[in-house]
């Protein structure tokens, strides 16, 4: 009785370490489980916490990227508009920069409010651009300053590979009254003397050589990029570097003026707007420069105007000037023309239709013209 006892006590706790063995093992099976679903779990923690970083750096550097490429501020159109309210300053309109490769907002039409609107598409490497500059430039910024708001003047820098072509000025015909009377008696004086020969100074100045190739390009380029670096940061002194880029046209051969040059040129127009040395040094909107150029000779918001092939492309009232770059009377009597429809459609705007008389002309057009001498009156 106590053997089959015993046997049976065997046999219970043999079944009982079996079982013991089984609920381990499971409890083992069950553990490692759990320890790889954990382990899955935190690995996928980790990734997502990983692409959601990537995510954010991507967006910032891609916001940092589309910063950077934007174009300057205050040139919404790609130029910059400048005017003036008192007859004594002139200031630029403000506007937000443009997009990447975005679409420019073409400046308002205010020919209906009787103002006058010169439009200049200019390379500062091509010496026509500098020519017409040199010939009415001053003149147009006068008018500009003492126009009070009824002259704007928007200047686009462009950079045009096709642009720098050769220049010859036009020749100044003698006038009638300055050739000699013949004389009954000739007199010594009149023989050819070594004293008489031109002397070295009187000799014309040569016509700075044009910039053809891809140096006079790359300046075109950095030049347009000191002008949109200015317009950003500093744009009421804009109007004063665009004149020192053109006179300094006439002292820098076909690789132009270096990046330092710019900078000391944008400083001594008055220019102390911090970080402009650096956005000119490191050709901050030359991007943006080949696109505003791309886009102008694509077309430009004229109606009736070619897009621009050759700089400059004058605009002044909605109308191109075709005359010659160094002509100002050609200039001149474009200038008026556009004076009188500006003033003719503000008279039509506000109900009346009165014919301009030689002293309404001279109150309302600035005393000097693109001539520099008394403006013309229009004849009506």
């Amino acid at each position: 009785m106590s053997y089959q006892r015993s046997r049976k006590q065997k046999v219970g706790a043999k079944a009982r370490r079996i079982e013991d063995r089984e609920l381990a093992r499971i409890e083992r099976v069950r553990r490692a489980r759990r320890a790889r679903v954990r382990s899955i779990t935190l690995r996928g923690i980790a990734v997502v916490a990983v692409l959601a970083v990537l995510a954010g750096i991507g967006l910032a550097v891609r916001a940092v990227v589309a910063a950077n490429r934007r174009g300057p501020a205050n040139m919404a159109s790609d130029g910059l508009l400048v005017s003036s309210t008192d007859g004594l300053n002139v200031t630029a309109s403000p506007s937000a920069p443009l997009p990447d490769n975005g679409t420019p907002t073409p400046s308002a039409d205010l020919k209906s409010s009787g103002v006058t609107q010169v439009v200049a598409y200019v390379d500062y490497s091509d010496p026509a651009s500098a020519a017409f500059w040199a010939t009415d430039g001053a003149s147009i910024s006068q008018m500009v300053t003492a126009s009070q708001g009824a002259l704007t003047l928007e200047i686009h820098p462009v950079a045009v590979p096709s642009a720098r072509e050769s220049f010859t000025p036009t020749p100044v015909t003698p006038s009638p009254s300055a050739s000699a009377t013949p004389s009954a008696t000739p007199t010594p004086s009149a023989t050819p003397s070594p004293s008489t020969s031109p002397s070295p100074s009187a000799t014309p100045t040569p016509t700075p050589t044009p910039n053809l190739q891809d140096a006079g390009y790359d300046y075109a380029l950095r030049a347009a990029n000191a002008f949109a670096c200015v317009a950003n940061g500093a744009p009421d002194q804009a109007l004063a570097v665009n004149d020192a880029l053109f006179a300094a046209q006439a002292t820098f051969g076909s690789a132009g003026l270096t990046d330092d040059q710019l900078v000391a040129l944008v400083q001594k127009a008055g220019v102390t707007a911090k970080g402009t040395d650096k956005c000119i040094r490191s050709h901050h909107y030359e991007r943006w420069v080949t696109q505003a150029t791309a886009r102008a000779t694509t077309a430009v918001p004229f109606d009736g105007v070619k897009p621009l092939g050759t700089a400059p492309l004058v605009v002044v009232g909605g109308h191109q000037y075709t005359g010659k770059v160094d002509d100002s009377a050609a200039f001149t009597t474009l200038f008026l023309q556009a004076y009188q429809e500006a003033s003719q459609a503000a008279s039509a705007a506000s109900g009346s239709t009165p014919t301009p008389t030689p002293s309404d002309t001279a109150s309302a057009v600035p005393s000097t013209g693109p001539t520099g001498s008394p403006t013309p009156t229009p004849t009506s």
